[in-house]
C-alpha cells in the first residue's frame, strides 16, 4: 500500500502539493475587515495512525468577544485528489474554544469535536479534535492509499507570528524558503486569501503541500496564484516524533 509518504518521496515531492484554483474562490474585500485570523497546523496523532501522521493547514476567524466561530481544516495534498475541506464552527467563551468540525475527505463524510485554550504566555490557541468515524482507511486507485487518524493536535498563532522567534520565512517570486530546524523531518507549506479568511464564508486555503526531510525551500509555481493579489504564506516544520518544531506566518503579494 501506498501512503501519503510513500507517495510524495516516489514523486520526488516537495512540490507535489494542490489545492482548488483561485476560480474556485471568491475574491473578498480585504478592506471590509481587520485581521481575526489566527492560523496554523493540525497534526495527525501518531500514537493511533503510526502509518502516515499527517500535518495540514488549518485557521479560525475568531471574534474579539465573546461569540460563535468559524474556520476550515484542509486535507487535499495531490492533485488526484478531491476537493477536501473540514468546516469548523463553535463558540469562543473567554480562553476557550468548543466546537465540532464536517466535511468530505476523499468522497466519505466525516465529523468530529474541535476544543482548544488560549495560553497569554504562547500568544497561541493549542487544542485537540476527533475523528467520530475513528481510524480508518483511504484508498484512490492510481493516486493514493492512506489512513485518517482518529484524533490530532492543533495550534494557532496570530498572523506574523514567528515561533521561534528566529525561524523566517521569506519570498521572491514564487519561490517560498526558510531556515529548516535541526532535526525537521516534515514541513508544512501553505497559501492563504486572508481577504476570505477575514471574511468568515468559504475556503480560504489556497494551497498546501508536504516538503519531507531538511529542505528549506518550495516552489508556489502550480498554486494558480492571482497576480497582485495579497495573500499569506505559512510554513511549520516538525520532527521525527511529529512535534512541532517550528512555525511562521507572512504576508505576500503574488507576482
Amino acid at each position: 500500500m501506498r501512503t501519503l509518504f510513500a507517495v510524495a518521496l516516489v514523486a520526488a515531492l516537495p512540490l507535489a502539493g494542490w489545492a482548488a484554483s483561485p476560480a474556485a474562490h471568491a475574491v473578498a474585500d480585504a478592506s471590509s475587515s481587520q485581521d481575526s485570523v489566527y492560523l496554523g497546523y493540525y497534526q495527525e496523532d501518531p500514537a493511533t495512525n503510526h502509518e502516515d501522521p499527517t500535518m495540514g493547514s488549518v485557521y479560525l476567524n475568531l471574534p474579539a468577544s465573546d461569540s460563535d466561530f468559524s474556520g476550515t481544516m484542509y486535507f487535499t495534498y495531490l492533485g488526484c485528489q478531491s476537493h477536501n475541506l473540514g468546516t469548523i464552527s463553535g463558540t469562543k467563551a473567554g480562553a476557550l474554544l468548543k466546537g465540532h468540525w464536517n466535511g468530505s475527505i476523499d468522497g466519505t463524510q466525516q465529523t468530529g469535536t474541535f476544543t482548544g485554550t488560549y495560553s497569554a504566555a504562547q500568544s497561541a490557541y493549542a487544542g485537540t479534535f476527533t475523528v467520530a468515524g475513528g481510524k480508518q482507511r483511504i484508498d484512490i486507485p492510481s493516486c493514493i492509499s492512506y489512513y485518517i487518524a482518529p484524533k490530532g493536535s492543533f495550534e494557532l498563532f496570530a498572523i506574523g507570528k514567528h515561533v521561534p522567534s528566529n525561524f523566517s520565512v521569506s519570498m521572491n517570486g514564487n519561490a517560498v524558503s526558510w531556515n529548516p530546524p535541526s532535526g525537521a523531518v516534515m514541513t508544512l507549506v501553505y497559501v492563504l486569501d486572508p481577504a476570505i479568511a477575514n471574511s468568515g464564508h468559504g475556503n480560504a486555503t489556497v494551497w498546501q503541500t508536504l516538503v519531507l526531510g531538511p529542505q528549506g525551500s518550495a516552489n508556489l509555481s502550480d498554486a494558480g496564484l492571482l497576480s497582485g493579489h495579497a495573500y499569506l504564506i505559512a510554513v511549520g516544520a516538525s520532527d521525527s516524533r511529529f512535534h512541532r518544531l517550528s512555525f511562521a506566518s507572512s504576508r505576500f503579494t503574488a507576482p
